[in-house]
């Protein structure tokens, strides 16, 4: 075999390295942003977390909420009635629901593999079966406004029991 002959192979050799390392560095690229898009994801929720628990630990700041949205008084009195709640009460709970929808929506959004999803569906069906989630989820159009539409749709199926893993 001449040298020109090993050049050759050389360069194949060095064209076949340089598209498996590009391939590699696009995955990582790739894998690097959905980990970048999950810890994202996992901060606003943390963040809606926070204010939630504000709201529910400061009694004064949820009256003056209240004050300032006028819509806030009627649903609570509706929400009270079907939970057996004062409407302070009512909204502590919704509060406290609102925080684990986004939670939920944070774990449903950074799903990987199946058993993430297995996992999930167990817990939502689980905790949006029961009170007072049951109640909020339905009765109150606020929770799954403030929810992106792939999210609600997932978890109505979910508790419609027409979701086909």
């Amino acid at each position: 075999m001449s040298v020109q002959e090993l050049g050759s192979i050389g360069e194949l050799v060095a064209a076949l390295a340089t598209v498996v390392t590009l391939a590699y560095l696009a995955t990582q690229i790739r894998y690097a942003r959905l980990a970048a898009s999950d810890a994202s994801r996992q901060a606003r929720a943390g963040s809606v977390l926070e204010m939630q628990l504000m709201q529910i630990n400061n009694e004064e700041f949820r009256q003056v909420w209240g004050k300032a949205d006028p819509s806030t008084a009627p649903r609570m009195e509706v929400l009270s009635e079907q939970l057996g709640t004062t409407a302070d009460e009512a909204l502590l709970l919704w509060h406290g629901c609102c925080a684990w929808t986004f939670i939920h929506w944070a774990q449903y959004r950074s799903m990987k593999t199946a058993e993430d999803s297995i996992e999930l569906e167990n817990l939502v069906r689980e905790f949006y079966s029961a009170p007072p989630m049951v109640v909020l989820w339905n009765v109150d159009p606020y929770i799954k406004a403030l929810l992106d539409p792939g999210f609600v749709g997932w978890v109505d199926e979910i508790l419609a029991g027409t979701r086909t893993p």
